[in-house]
């Protein structure tokens, strides 16, 4: 055998066997980040529910803005709708999404207004009816303006303008209410509403009301500014039966049929 070539044989035996292992080993790695990056994916659900004219997707952390402003119509019906019998249930049912940070303090001022001793003695019923939808996409929040009725035992209803603001977030592909706020009229609180009354009052604008972009990552907020149910609780009638403070009577006919909930097709939607 020639010496010469057998050493050269196994010089190339070798180079090949190193190559072979390089490959093998870059192959393991990509094969390890692929399932890494396979594993950290999340599934998007399409959904098309009957509330809705059109579909909506939610996935992991985000959601289109269908499913968004359908879901804060949603809660702030809920809220606005406040009946003796089924109070308590629906303080149950919406607390459940309330976020951690306002959770408490929401539901501590939803008591007060439940348990509140001039509206269980009047006998009166908080409903609300919405009839503009307003999304916010720069700060995750959706505007619900419309008419909160307050009925007593009485002949008369009360009405007022008033607009919910609800802060929407998607975490592990469910919707939390990162706030909620209530205020009299129909002039939603947007950005623009926001700075042009920072600039009148040489006040910063709260993070909740900022762009997604500019939030801060410790936010100055107090969970109790998160949380505003003040324009429910002066629906509440006074002890005299007169009607609550604020808001114009309605007058009501004798037999007449209750007022139905709007159908989503009857509430308009501002353009963004």
């Amino acid at each position: 055998m020639n010496f010469k070539d057998a050493l050269r044989s196994m010089s190339q035996l070798q180079a090949f066997t190193k190559a072979m292992l390089m490959s093998n080993i870059i192959m393991a790695v990509g094969l390890t980040c692929a399932i890494f990056a396979v594993s950290g994916q999340r599934e998007r659900v399409v959904l098309v529910p009957p509330a809705l004219d059109r579909r909506a997707e939610i996935a992991w952390k985000s959601a289109d803005k269908e499913y968004l402003k359908s879901f804060g119509l949603y809660i702030a019906t809920l809220v606005g709708n406040i009946q003796p019998k089924s109070s308590s249930l629906v303080l149950d049912s919406v607390s459940q999404f309330m976020d951690p940070k306002i959770y408490t303090d929401f539901r501590r001022q939803m008591l007060s207004i439940i348990e509140d001793p001039q509206f269980k003695s009047s006998g009166a019923t908080i409903s609300f009816q919405p009839n503009s939808l307003q999304w916010e996409g720069e700060t995750s929040r959706v505007f619900v303006t419309g008419t909160l009725i307050t009925a007593s035992s009485g002949t008369q209803k009360y009405q007022k303008q008033v607009t919910y603001e609800v802060g929407l977030a998607i975490r592990e592909g469910r919707p939390w209410v990162t706030h909620f706020l209530s205020y009299e009229g129909n002039i939603p609180r947007t950005v623009t509403w926001h700075l042009n009354q920072a600039q009148r009052d040489k006040k910063s604008v709260p993070d909740y009301a900022n762009p997604q972009a500019v939030k801060r990552s410790v936010p100055d907020s107090n969970p109790s500014d998160m949380t505003d149910l003040s324009a429910m609780r002066t629906s509440i009638p006074p002890a005299d039966g007169q009607g609550p403070t604020s808001g114009a009577p309605e007058a009501s006919v004798p037999g007449a049929a209750p007022a139905s909930d709007p159908h989503p097709e009857d509430i308009i939607e501002k353009k963004e």
